[in-house]
């Protein structure tokens, strides 16, 4: 329906018109401005996360780890794609040298930048999880979602 509406609204004189064919949830996820009340996840998501590229040092990713005060530390392919997770304990205790993906959790839970805030807080208040990784559809990364930073 995005491409004949935007035909439509260039045939009534508006213009220049685009089709976003990527969708509202990647809009969201990206941070523009969108109308409603909702308190949705990627409102709350913080985006200045610490990553590293896959190959990085344990050393280095702990040293970056560090300096941002919070994590984990996410580790992305080339592509920008989440690929795991490495946790401060496991970095300490793993060689300076190894690669972080040697020591890395792999399959990590995601949600969408569209999700409902409170409920994906109080979700993961049954699951006694305190963040969650949040990613586009294509699985690159937007931020970390803290459940307490919906009631500060």
């Amino acid at each position: 329906m995005s491409p004949r509406a935007a035909w439509r609204l260039e045939a009534a004189g508006f213009g220049p018109v685009h089709d976003y064919a990527a969708g509202k949830t990647d809009w969201i996820a990206v941070g523009l401005p969108f109308e409603g009340t909702a308190r949705l996840a990627g409102l709350f998501t913080r985006r200045g996360v610490a990553t590293v590229a896959e190959g990085t040092s344990a050393g280095e990713a702990l040293g970056l780890l560090d300096a941002q005060g919070f994590g984990p530390i996410l580790v992305l392919n080339q592509a920008g794609v989440v690929m795991g997770a490495a946790y401060r304990d496991v970095l300490a205790s793993a060689p300076a040298d190894a690669e972080t993906e040697t020591v890395m959790r792999f399959g990590v839970s995601t949600v969408r930048p569209s999700e409902d805030a409170a409920a994906l807080a109080h979700r993961m208040g049954h699951a006694g999880v305190t963040r969650v990784v949040v990613t586009r559809q294509d699985g690159t990364l937007v931020g970390l979602f803290f459940a307490a930073d919906i009631t500060a």
